[in-house]
């Protein structure tokens, strides 16, 4: 991230504290300030070097090392370690305020009788006649024809701002909510658990002053989809179900800040019986939400429909019916539409959906937990499916770049495109997309939303909370990766790496099969297989177990269970495994045949596939030696996000 410092020498583990921002560094060989104690009378001139459990390690200009605990330290030094508190309020301009009915400004008001917050007015019901709009059919082999940006960035300096801190030990932070439009943004907390009723806040952001207004709780279960173009009014979606008696998927409201206190509209529902739940039509949950413009919002069904909205009167302009497995990015501007419907890719004027380009992924591609995102510089597109991350030119309409993730699929609403060359994948591990290396993962942001090329992260914390925007990959990710491609001894694992296979885990009857599976598996990573090396393959298989098995509408039935693991090893010590079951998640039956007779068929050995189609991470660092037990990442550094700043490891 932009302005963060980090080092690694000689493999020994160093940490090192930096503030986000990049406008001020905290390390000891600068940052330095006057530190003092509560009574004022002892002061010292030092640079913060870390933060942990609670006490305070300094440097002075000697180069000694001093202690001493943030409780002890006086109430502006408390102050800097949390990133300053928030003594500002947004105030609405007065034509806002005048549009707000100040009888239903409580807090906890009805969302089915809600207030008319600006100009949405949705106390009263409407049919949403989707035969008057525009519709537009998915189509491959469209001409390329998509027009260039300059940039997909951000286009301004977003100021990191303090947040308010939990409320509860059970409060959790949801998605973020951004609108560059606008240059404001929006953080939902709910807790549900350990009270009576659901309570739901905001915190509305202004990312150019920093500033940030965190509401009180309200008597809701909704998350915030985004910020409309006014800078005060947050669409809301609900977040309960059915058992939980609140707002669901379905329902959307407008909520605006008065103050502190949340007025909130009534209800609409926009996709009304468009799927089928248990045999019976239900309405479809509103999954996102993107500003186009002062009125007009794109929303996105789970079911696939997309729609553009002129939102206070809630009437269509153009819509979409998509497949089952689909993913929809808009550029920065909000003037473009990228779409991954099932096999086909597609670019989309976001004002009236025609189509300026499209492509197709190869036939055999398994589209499950799709996930599409614009780079930086908006000539490049990422995609995800399944296991694999491939990067678009869109410039050429030409594919470059693939990386096939050896964890497992990629969690569709957790990968983001912050750098042309770099992936960020389950909002943790940023990945090089040329060399495939994996090169640093990022721990505990509560939420890290990436528009352009600034990464926008969210902490929650019992002493409180942070939004700041930051750069991936930071400096220190910068070097290692330098590092490595020019050190070899930086990798254990690597391109023609020599391996050996271990399959006396397997049991005998399956042993050969296992075998040759794994080799064509190393053979296909990039591995040499040779009799005898430090580095070991292994496969095991465990079972039969007799397990209960339920599926949706079906029942519940008894199958016996096996289980395949494949690890890798070096000098008896794990670094990396993965496996697979024989029991089939979705279970697909043969003509005539019952579920009893699938499910027994199923039983009858281990899923022995999950040998041949494993593939083994490219790169690997050697583990250090004060690496935690459990810790599987493959990637060269780690970077921890604090209240505090980024501290990077190993």
């Amino acid at each position: 991230m932009h302005g963060l410092l980090g080092a690694v020498a000689r493999g020994i583990a160093v940490s090192v504290l930096v503030l986000w921002g990049g406008i001020q560094v905290w390390a000891q060989a600068s940052g330095e300030r006057e530190w003092s104690d509560a009574s004022g009378k002892f002061k010292i001139v030092a640079s913060l070097v870390e933060v942990k459990d609670g006490v305070v390690y300094l440097k002075n200009k000697d180069g000694k090392t001093i202690k001493v605990e943030v409780s002890k330290l006086s109430k502006t030094d408390q102050e800097f370690l949390e990133g300053g508190a928030s003594p500002f309020e947004m105030v609405e301009s007065d034509d806002s305020a005048t549009k707000t009915d100040s009888s239903a400004t409580k807090a906890g008001a009805s969302s089915s009788g809600g207030a008319v917050v600006g100009e949405y007015d949705w106390a009263s019901p409407v049919t949403v006649d989707w035969d008057a709009a525009e519709e537009f059919q998915s189509m491959a082999g469209v001409e390329w024809k998509v027009p260039l940006r300059e940039s997909n960035g951000l286009g301004f300096e977003p100021k990191r701002s303090a947040l308010a801190k939990k409320s509860t030990f059970h409060e959790w932070m949801h998605r973020l909510g951004i609108n560059p439009l606008c240059k404001r943004a929006v953080v939902g907390y709910t807790v549900s658990f350990a009270v009576p009723k659901p309570l739901s806040r905001l915190s509305l952001v202004d990312l150019v002053e920093g500033k940030a207004v965190n509401s009180e709780q309200v008597e809701a279960n909704m998350r915030p989809l985004t910020v409309l173009n006014d800078g005060v009014s947050i669409l809301m979606v609900g977040a309960s179900d059915e058992r939980g008696g609140y707002e669901m998927g379905d329902q959307l409201q407008v909520w605006r800040l008065s103050g502190k206190k949340i007025v909130r509209s009534a209800s609409w529902t926009p996709y009304v019986l468009e799927k089928e739940d248990w045999g019976k039509k239900a309405n479809a949950a509103v999954v996102d939400a993107t500003v186009v413009g002062d009125d007009l919002v794109l929303t996105l069904s789970e079911k696939g429909h997309l729609a553009l909205w002129n939102l206070p009167k809630r009437t269509p302009v153009w819509h979409a019916r998509l497949s089952g497995n689909f993913a929809v990015a808009p550029s920065t501007d909000g003037s473009l539409l990228a779409i991954l419907d099932e096999k086909v890719v597609m670019v989309v004027k976001s004002e009236d959906g025609e189509i300026v380009g499209s492509t197709t992924l190869e036939q055999n591609a398994h589209v499950a937990w799709p996930r599409i995102a614009w780079g930086p510089s908006g000539k490049r597109l990422a995609v995800s499916y399944m296991s694999t991350v491939r990067l678009l030119d869109v410039e050429k309409g030409e594919w470059l770049h693939s990386y096939n993730s050896p964890s497992g699929p990629v969690a569709p609403n957790a990968m983001s495109y912050p750098h042309d060359d770099y992936v960020l994948i389950d909002n943790r591990l940023l990945v090089h997309m040329p060399t495939k290396i994996q090169v640093c993962e990022y721990r505990d942001a509560g939420q890290i939303a990436t528009v352009g090329d600034t990464a926008l992260i969210a902490m929650l914390a019992d002493s409180g909370g942070l939004l700041a925007p930051g750069k991936f990959p930071h400096p220190a990710a910068e070097k290692m990766l330098e590092k490595a491609q020019t050190d070899p001894s930086v990798f254990l694992i690597h391109p023609g790496v020599a391996v050996t296979i271990d399959v006396s885990g397997v049991g005998g009857q399956y042993q050969q099969v296992a075998r040759q599976g794994l080799e064509k598996a190393a053979l296909a990573s990039g591995y040499k297989v040779v009799p005898s090396s430090q580095i070991v393959i292994a496969g095991y298989v465990s079972g039969p177990k007799q397990e209960a098995v339920s599926y949706i509408g079906s029942g519940s039935y008894v199958v016996n269970a096996y289980t395949s693991t494949i690890k890798l090893w070096w000098q008896k010590r794990e670094l990396w495994q993965t496996g697979g079951s024989n029991v089939p998640g979705m279970l697909m039956t043969k003509a005539g045949q019952t579920i009893e007779q699938a499910l027994a068929e199923a039983g009858r050995q281990p899923n022995l596939s999950v040998f041949e189609s494993v593939r083994f991470p490219e790169f690997m660092q050697k583990p250090s030696d004060n690496q935690q037990a459990g810790n599987r990442s493959t990637a060269l550094m780690s970077s921890q996000f604090t209240l505090q700043g980024l501290v990077d490891g190993k």
